[in-house]
């Protein structure tokens, strides 16, 4: 499953069908579980992408290009700490939505069995 973000576009996915009522193609049911797969999978859209962006953004500041002067070296480290900065909020952010994949799952199985318990109570 791949998110919206995925291509560069920010273009909506069509949604996955939704199961269809007894009572016909007018009468949609409600997929709680459908709906937090899909946040879990823009969450792991997330991760992928924030990790290329740290791993190309480490390899921007390995020598400094700038000369071997005064100012060189001065620009030199305030792009390094400003760069190591960013990967490092970069990898926070990724660690973030990979906690958030993981909870939109558990969300998603968690919704399910509490609709399968309730279920079960009108059956009985």
């Amino acid at each position: 499953m791949t998110s919206p973000f995925s291509d560069g576009t920010v273009q909506p996915m069509d949604a996955p069908p939704m199961p269809v009522s007894p009572h016909g193609e007018a009468t949609r049911l409600r997929s709680d579980r459908a709906l937090w797969e899909r946040r879990a999978a823009v969450a792991a859209d997330a991760v992928a992408e924030l990790d290329t962006a740290y791993t190309n953004l480490r390899k921007v500041v390995r020598v400094n290009y700038f000369g071997d002067c005064v100012e060189g070296d001065g620009v030199y480290e305030g792009l390094r700490r400003a760069v190591s900065s960013l990967t490092q909020e970069i990898l926070s952010n990724s660690e973030r939505a990979n906690d958030l994949a993981s909870l939109c799952k558990s969300a998603a199985s968690d919704i399910e069995l509490a609709d399968t318990r309730g279920a079960a109570q009108f059956d009985a």
